[in-house]
């Protein structure tokens, strides 16, 4: 009895992880993403709007544009940004921020977290996921 539970047991996560793996892209149209630990008026964040609109914050300015979503496949169209000053070290961050944003391709995604990745798949950065689900 006990070898049949852990054959079951190792079949159940078997088929989780296998669904799991095959799940698609997932609709980024009324998502927002930021930086895990980010709070307050200096956290930086990603919202995909339902009309091919992206904004957010880089800690500093907001910022908006668009993009296009096709399967895992990400553009982002040229980004408008205010012009506040900050301290250096924001202002450093913020731009960090924006030039990984104008690299990259694309997104894998799951209910929880956004992987950001240029064209040669490697990961530009991380989110966890902001809006309520």
């Amino acid at each position: 009895m006990k070898n049949f539970r852990t054959v079951c047991g190792l079949l159940v996560i078997s088929l989780f992880a296998v669904s799991a793996s095959t799940a698609g892209p997932i609709d980024l149209a009324g998502t927002e993403w930021c930086f895990s630990g980010e709070v307050g008026k200096a956290a930086r964040f990603l919202q995909f709007r339902s009309d091919s609109k992206v904004g957010g914050s880089t800690g500093c300015n907001r910022f908006t544009g668009t993009y296009s979503q096709d399967g895992y496949a990400l553009t982002l169209g040229t980004l408008a940004t205010t012009r506040r000053a900050c301290l250096p070290e924001v202002m450093k961050r913020e731009q960090q921020f924006l030039d990984l944003l104008s690299k990259v391709h694309r997104a894998e995604a799951n209910h929880l977290k956004l992987t950001l990745k240029d064209a040669d798949e490697n990961v530009l950065a991380e989110l966890v996921r902001r809006d309520p689900d």
